[in-house]
């Protein structure tokens, strides 16, 4: 469990996702699906990937370029939805959509990801915070 209020390690979090990402670069696979997503408001600029089989994730990945909220939370994303079914993966999506919100919000499946609870106060970082999340829901949803 992480401490929302010890802003060094949200701010830590942050930044190791964003240095070292776990999850950057797309896996060669005919099966997955992947999204171009850019950003309205800056230069972000990244592809979500998911690779689904028989309802379940079992790989979520992204490549391009973008800046720390956006390339931390898109890894962050990645590793949440990877072995989860395709309802709790959207499940997970939700949540998250509603701490970005400012909305009610299940902070015990969110993990690292509540690095990002307070970000509705800069509302210049929220299209950040979502290029990711917008993206893997897309995939979920079909949508072109």
């Amino acid at each position: 469990m992480f401490n929302k209020a010890d802003k060094i390690q949200l701010r830590q979090i942050i930044m190791e996702h964003y240095t070292e990402p776990e999850n950057k670069g797309l896996i060669k696979n005919e099966k997955a699906i992947i999204k171009f997503q850019d950003s309205p408001t800056c230069s972000d600029e990244i592809n979500v990937q998911l690779l689904i089989e028989n309802n379940k994730i079992i790989n979520a990945r992204f490549d391009g370029n973008a800046c720390a909220i956006s390339t931390a939370s898109t890894d962050i994303l990645s590793s949440k939805l990877i072995n989860l079914t395709l309802s709790e993966a959207e499940e997970q999506l939700v949540n998250y959509y509603n701490m970005i919100a400012g909305n009610d919000y299940n902070e015990q499946i969110l993990d690292e990801l509540i690095a990002f609870w307070e970000i509705n106060k800069q509302g210049n970082r929220i299209n950040c915070a979502l290029l990711g999340a917008d993206g893997f829901r897309k995939i979920l949803k079909g949508e072109e």
